[in-house]
């Protein structure tokens, strides 16, 4: 079986993944596995069916498919995920690995908030003889949340200090629930406090920013530490005095756990401590290695910036070139097209894979026999499939193995980044990046991700715009719209390859009766029928157009005399199936002629010539119909 794991993770902690990723490489390399890291960005702060479906791409996970299952349960910001994914691998018997949330009978690692943290607030009180304390948590309920609040205050109180209830506030996690929660402690307060301590950086980096809009100067007037060491942190002005997490030693510790050199018990707890990292936000400012590193960011801002707007430009090349598509195969080809000439930011290889039926069936409101609100399942269609430069013919991929055409090649290994693609909680297919995708760096995956999304959902209302253009909205087959743009192209492809055609026309017999007799409503249920049994008829590059009120008219391509002879018939035992299906309270039968086009002999006819004959021949036949019903 081919050696795999499994890691389940949050965009918005990209740092942190980061450097995981680093580890689980490192241990790849020793045992051989490539690394599925199933990526969402569900969030506290957004819709609650937006972060469903983020949060259905871990339903996608067949544990049995992995030798063992990482997840990252304190930055997933939902417990019930956390619960369900490890039940599902206990339920299989395939190693589970929590990572900063306690589940029972789950081995987990923590990092350890209690060294960095204690030795922080340490560093504040002491140093910086900081009195006044507040605190910014992520969520009341989150357990690193809670673990540094407790830090904090046993510090503060060994110090002859005191964190008060209203000396806490929550911005869980988010930048801008942030700025809500220092306002918030700042009402409560005469004056300002010497410190403000956030429970990551994200909130330390948007607190800093609104206090220096406000007048208020880091870390002269207030100090600001934060939480977890990013890069924005570091280059931020002042640097953010932080907490660094090893999350390469994290990962390491789990493949240890999974590939047997450390055993544990189903309930071990493993902790890898944290240290402070001592920057300018709190007042330390000797530090000249903050100063590179921002010097070290300008030197490559031009290059980030031109490479920006290349991978911008690439995306609005992508929209622009499947916007105005005839249908999902059109896009299809298009996005192949497309990607082939631009991928350099996607990584080594890249997959769009979807549910076609999503994008063929537009008219539908989307369910769950559509799309995913429950997972993806089935056979999926791979819209593009590009491996080492070259576009892979690929159509179809089971939904349970993820990745088209995988192979493990022995002593050869890759990370694999699996995003959703979604409408709201319906999920329509996932987007594939490898290895080292330049999209992670930089923040700049979650804004492709989000126009991607935008572009198929647009492209998806364009198609259903379309098709209620083209389509006549009581029976579903094409108008005289469609006809223009569905059934002349058609007959022109017939002429171009000089191959056979029928043209059939159809007409329903004694319609005025059933109007007059049974009321237009009936007379409605009558043309539906007759049109869906023309439709149960129709085959791949045929089209049926409702030509008049109760006149249909059908293009068969590649149809000579004998199959159109069939096809009649067909059509006619159909519409009697339908109509003793419903147990109509009239009789129901249509007249049918039909003429086979010849392009070889008859080149300068053209389709209308083709439709006054099978027309005329229609009305033969029902004039015989009507003569023996007299």
């Amino acid at each position: 079986m081919k050696r795999k794991i499994a890691v389940c993770a949050n965009g918005w902690s990209l740092d942190a993944l980061s450097d995981a990723i680093e580890g689980f490489r490192e241990c790849a390399k020793a045992e051989d596995f490539d690394v599925f890291v199933f990526l969402s960005f569900a969030s506290y702060s957004v819709h609650h069916s937006l972060v469903r479906g983020e949060l259905n791409i871990y339903k996608q996970i067949n544990p049995s498919d992995y030798d063992g299952i990482v997840i990252f349960s304190n930055m997933l910001n939902s417990d019930e995920t956390v619960h369900s994914l490890c039940k599902s691998a206990k339920e299989k018997q395939v190693p589970v690995i929590s990572i900063g949330m306690e589940v029972e009978g789950v081995p987990s690692i923590f990092v350890g908030n209690e060294n960095g943290m204690r030795e922080l607030i340490t560093h504040l009180i002491e140093v910086h003889r900081a009195k006044k304390i507040v605190f910014i948590g992520g969520t009341e309920d989150h357990a690193d949340s809670q673990e540094r609040l407790r830090v904090t205050r046993e510090v503060m109180e060994a110090h002859g200090l005191k964190l008060g209830d209203k000396d806490v506030a929550y911005g869980k996690w988010s930048n801008r629930r942030a700025i809500d929660a220092m306002d918030e402690l700042l009402k409560r307060r005469k004056k300002l406090p010497d410190a403000i301590v956030c429970a990551n950086d994200i909130m330390a980096l948007a607190v800093c920013t609104e206090l220096e809009k406000r007048g208020i100067r880091v870390p002269e007037d207030v100090a600001v530490t934060g939480f977890d060491n990013t890069k924005n942190s570091a280059i931020f002005f002042p640097a953010i005095t932080t907490v660094r997490a090893d999350y390469a030693g994290v990962a390491k510790k789990a493949c240890e756990i999974i590939y047997g050199k450390k055993k544990r018990g189903w309930n071990s707890q493993t902790v890898v401590p944290t240290i402070p990292v001592i920057a300018e936000s709190c007042g330390c400012t000797n530090n000249r290695a903050y100063g590179e590193r921002r010097r070290d960011y300008c030197r490559h801002s031009f290059q980030r910036d031109i490479d920006a707007k290349l991978l911008e430009q690439n995306e609005r090349v992508m929209r622009e070139r499947i916007s105005d598509v005839s249908d999902y195969q059109d896009m299809k080809n298009k996005l192949r097209r497309h990607y082939q000439g631009n991928h350099q930011f996607e990584g080594s290889a890249f997959y769009l894979v979807l549910n076609d039926a999503y994008f063929v069936n537009v008219l539908s409101a989307g369910d769950a026999n559509q799309t995913g609100s429950d997972g993806l399942k089935g056979l999926l269609d791979v819209a593009v499939a590009i491996k080492d430069d070259r576009l892979l013919e690929i159509d179809k991929v089971r939904a349970d193995k993820l990745i088209p055409g995988y192979q493990k090649k022995k002593n050869e290994q890759h990370v694999y980044f699996l995003c959703p693609l979604h409408y709201y909680d319906h999920n329509y297919g996932y987007v594939v990046f490898t290895d080292e995708p330049y999209v992670l760096n930089d923040s700049m995956i979650y804004p492709y991700l989000e126009k991607m999304q935008q572009s198929l959902r647009l492209l998806r209302v364009n198609l259903r715009l379309k098709l209620l253009y083209d389509k006549d909205p009581l029976t579903g087959l094409y108008n005289r719209l469609g006809y223009e743009n569905k059934v002349l192209p058609l007959y022109q492809e017939c002429l171009s390859r000089q191959s056979k055609l029928t043209v059939f026309f159809i007409d329903i017999n004694y319609m005025k009766n059933i109007n007059d007799n049974y009321g237009h409503e009936q007379g409605d249920v009558a043309i539906k029928t007759v049109a869906f049994s023309i439709a149960d008829c129709l085959q791949k590059d045929w089209a049926a157009v409702r030509y008049g009120g109760d006149e249909f008219l059908m293009i068969a391509s590649n149809c000579g005399k004998q199959k159109a002879a069939t096809v009649k018939m067909r059509i006619e035992e159909r519409l009697r199936e339908r109509v003793a299906e419903q147990q109509l309270p009239y009789e129901l039968t249509a007249s049918i002629g039909s003429v086979t086009a010849d392009p070889v002999k008859r080149p300068e006819a053209r389709l209308k010539d083709y439709i006054k004959e099978a027309d005329n021949l229609m009305y033969q036949i029902k004039k015989v119909v009507h003569e023996r019903h007299n």
